[in-house]
């Protein structure tokens, strides 16, 4: 199972845990510079917009207590987003082959230009 390509539906309880937390502390990262454009290519718009609203509507949290919070009332939108975007898993909850950051990078080196 350890070479196994894994999906975020594959994962158990706590790897899925690990896998939104990752992605939760990315994504906020990227709210609060205003930098979400890669992720809405993906069609997942509704799901980043009410998690953008809480997001805002909690602005003054610290970045721990926004993660919690997100992950608390938020988690099934990370997970649609997560499904949507289809990245490989170790069973850690682990991007397998890179990191958000480095996926990002690759997603941004993609776009043609004058878009």
């Amino acid at each position: 199972m350890q070479n196994e390509d894994l999906t975020i539906t594959d994962l158990d309880e706590n790897a899925r845990q690990t896998a939104l937390s990752d992605f939760a502390h990315f994504y906020i990262r990227h709210y609060r510079t205003n930098d979400l454009e890669i992720l809405s290519q993906f069609k997942v718009d509704y799901a980043m917009n009410d998690i953008n609203m809480y997001l805002y509507a909690n602005k003054y949290f610290s970045p721990d207590e926004l993660v919690a919070g997100v992950l608390a009332n938020k988690s099934d939108l990370f997970l649609t987003i997560l499904k949507t975007v289809n990245l490989a898993y170790n069973a850690s909850g682990v991007l397998k082959d890179l990191t958000w950051d480095g996926w990002y990078k690759q997603q941004y080196v993609g776009i043609p230009e004058g878009k």
